[in-house]
């Protein structure tokens, strides 16, 4: 598997086969990233695709490190620009999946709901918390990097991070 630096060097040679890759590599993080940003699925959508297109229009803007934190920021960055931008707007109501559930098997609903209460509770947390928790825990970023997405200090993502692991330990205190 290439890695992101060659795959964005063969894209500024003109090779689609490399934004293929680089799509099919990350696009779904991008999105699911995103979408805790916007709380609107339509909204991460093209968030995330306007990422990928800057990404196709100047590969060479991509200078190395991570590809994927790269596109976290830019998509980050265009999710921010619009929802500023359309401040009148009714506020944004995050729209997530429910888990399969399967109707007869008690646990499976339990830990369902579950599921769907944290990240109930997760979209309520301030952005900066809810952008480091996300990317530091459900996408696997370090902190160094998410610090870079957040274009912030290690120090500030370490803080958000346990400041949302301190809410989340208070408000489920209760679950094993």
């Amino acid at each position: 598997m290439p890695d992101d630096l060659e795959l964005t060097t063969r894209l500024a040679r003109g090779e689609p086969a490399a934004l293929d890759a680089i799509l099919h590599a990350h696009r779904d993080a991008v999105v699911r990233f995103v979408r805790t940003v916007t709380r609107d699925e339509n909204s991460a959508l093209d968030a995330a695709q306007e990422a990928f297109i800057r990404l196709w229009r100047n590969p060479k803007s991509f200078t190395g490190g991570s590809l994927r934190a790269w596109l976290f920021t830019v998509a980050r960055n265009v999710a921010l620009n619009e929802f500023r931008g359309n401040r009148r707007r009714t506020a944004r109501i995050e729209r997530v999946a429910e888990p399969p559930q399967a109707p007869t098997a008690d646990r499976q609903a339990a830990d369902a709901e579950r599921l769907q209460q944290v990240r109930d509770f997760i979209a309520t947390l301030p952005e900066q918390e809810r952008s480091a928790i996300t990317l530091y825990a459900a996408e696997g970023l370090s902190q160094a990097e998410v610090a870079e997405v957040l274009v912030t200090s290690e120090g500030a993502v370490k803080q958000a991070i346990l400041s949302a692991r301190k809410k989340l330990k208070e408000r489920f205190e209760d679950f094993s």
